[in-house]
């Protein structure tokens, strides 16, 4: 299962007749946010978001992502950058229980750290540390460095450090690093040589 988000200006409204009535949305970035989670499955990640969503967050959660790639989607000539937060979900987690001496439930427990959130979670929360221990800092630095050639049209550069990326994340439920993949194929499909026209973005290929 992945997420799709982002941020924008939407109109609700209802449509259907006088035996059955629904309630929709329309908005182009309705159409982004879709574009986000079906996209998520072809990145390899489970959560997939824009960068007006990622904008956003504070800078301590910013700092947990990191940028995979610059598409236009179907429907947007607009480049937009996309960035995800890494998540090992396959492995065990202690069970949720509430601290001794409090006489309420789980569920309260947990909305009440849920409205008391602070970005120093990110450094403190056993299970988020857990969550992101494969995207360690040997990782990042390769990833980001071949985003980076990648993107500004030095694709021999690229692939050297992806490829090395990818390695490091040979433990992840994708057995390597997903948005590795997808821009190694990319880049392999133009047989590793940049397009002379390239901007720095590409289309996004599947919904």
């Amino acid at each position: 299962m992945g997420f799709g988000l982002h941020a924008g200006w939407a109109i609700e409204g209802a449509v259907g007749s006088l035996q059955k009535v629904d309630a929709t949305y329309l908005s182009p970035h309705v159409n982004m946010a879709a574009r986000m989670e079906a996209a998520s499955r072809q990145f390899g990640v489970s959560v997939l978001m824009t960068q007006n969503f990622y904008e956003l967050m504070s800078a301590r959660a910013q700092a947990s992502c990191r940028k995979l790639d610059v598409v236009t989607v179907k429907g947007s000539a607009i480049p937009m950058p996309i960035y995800s937060t890494d998540v090992l979900q396959n492995q065990y987690f202690p069970s949720l229980h509430t601290p001794k001496g409090i006489e309420l439930d789980l569920s309260t427990v947990l909305e009440q750290r849920a409205n008391d959130y602070s970005p120093t979670l990110w450094d403190e929360d056993e299970d988020l540390i857990q969550l992101r221990k494969l995207a360690d800092q040997m990782f990042m630095t390769e990833f980001n460095k071949g985003i980076e050639a990648y993107l500004s049209g030095d694709w021999r550069t690229a692939r050297v450090h992806l490829d090395k990326a990818d390695d490091l994340m040979a433990g992840s439920d994708f057995g390597g690093d997903g948005p590795s993949k997808t821009i190694l194929d990319y880049m392999k499909s133009k047989d590793w040589t940049c397009p002379s026209d390239w901007r720095g973005f590409r289309p996004l290929t599947s919904k």
